[in-house]
């Protein structure tokens, strides 16, 4: 254990600390009463299996104490293996512990279940990674700018912030809660969303993407539902589809007027790619897509980025016959080198 002076008022000027490596350690000092604390960093206390109000409270005086944590901007958790239950702190709402609290990372904590704090009023980013036995709701946090869940936890959404900009989330549960909140609150402010690993039949809210996304990466969602591209959407300008989206079949860039970049990869079910008026679009890839037979004219923006610059923007690798595209770069009578620069491999 930790001497008691450890958090005691003495330490009121304390700004930053961290406990690391602390392997003999099963229970965190009390230091929710330093006043001026603003980053705390906590990692290999590999004994720790609860952190319980003695975390929160002060000295152990009599004296009024004030909400816990008042200063904490920035706190984290990394490589607790033994760490099992975060429990509440009882309070009202008002004296919640936390209020400033802006960042919370917790990592590698593969034993951590049960909740975590309800409210944080000004939490701007959440990141939880290989935590697999947290299943819980996440706090509410009407800020929030920045969310990333990594790994096999089934930690869940229940609403989505207006203020959230860029979004990273994994697996079933919490792309499940994601498409589900999307139908109650289309997203203002939303610029980048990456899903992952997602089994569940899910589509976007209105068949149509947030107006404000610029950047969209799906990887191994099999069953997400891509929209039908009714309205066009200004604002993307990134797009992946990696092993996902089986139910598309085509594809039509004019959806998508802003579009730079564009991967796509071991789409199983896409037989046709129209890229014909996009005039953004400066790097295109296609891989694994067995069924891909048609590619409607390489827009002229991309024939002449790769005329004048010389650089492979142009990729395109296990398709069925590609043929199209190439009968389109001989009519726009691209120099050897540009032609070298066009790489087909059709399987």
């Amino acid at each position: 254990m930790f001497p008691d002076w450890v958090g005691q008022s003495s330490y009121h000027n304390m700004t930053e600390l961290e406990l690391s490596g602390c392997r003999n350690c099963w229970v965190l000092p009390s230091l929710g009463q330093l006043p001026a604390l603003t980053t705390l960093k906590i990692s290999e206390c590999d004994m720790v299996k609860m952190i319980d109000g003695s975390f929160y409270k002060g000295d152990g005086t009599h004296h009024h104490q004030q909400t816990p944590f008042p200063s904490l901007k920035y706190l984290s958790f990394y490589y607790m293996g033994c760490w099992e239950e975060w429990e509440s702190y009882e309070c009202d709402e008002d004296d919640a512990p936390f209020p400033q609290l802006e960042h919370l990372l917790i990592a590698n904590c593969p034993k951590l279940r049960g909740v975590l704090p309800s409210f944080l009023p000004a939490l701007k980013e959440i990141v939880i990674s290989g935590c697999e036995e947290l299943g819980c709701d996440l706090p509410r946090a009407p800020i929030i700018c920045q969310l990333e869940i990594y790994g096999k936890q089934e930690a869940r959404m229940r609403d989505l912030p207006l203020s959230l900009q860029h979004l990273r989330i994994e697996g079933n549960q919490l792309v499940d809660s994601l498409f589900e909140a999307m139908t109650h609150t289309q997203p203002t402010s939303l610029s980048y969303i990456r899903i992952s690993n997602c089994s569940s039949v899910v589509s976007f809210s209105g068949d149509a993407l947030p107006p404000s996304l610029e950047d969209l990466r799906i990887y191994d969602c099999k069953n997400v539902e891509f929209p039908m591209q009714h309205q066009q959407h200004d604002s993307l300008t990134y797009l992946t589809i990696k092993n996902s989206c089986d139910s598309l079949t085509s594809l039509a860039l004019s959806t998508f007027p802003n579009l730079y970049y564009l991967r796509i990869q071991e789409l199983q079910n896409l037989t046709s790619l129209e890229v014909s008026q996009s005039q953004s679009l400066q790097d295109l890839s296609i891989s694994g897509c067995p069924k891909l037979e048609n590619i409607i004219r390489l827009p002229a923006c991309l024939r002449e980025w790769i005329k004048y610059k010389g650089k492979e923007k142009i990729r395109i690798k296990e398709c069925k016959s590609p043929t199209t595209v190439i009968q389109r770069l001989k009519q726009g009578k691209q120099s050897n080198k540009a032609a070298a620069n066009f790489e087909t491999r059709t399987s």
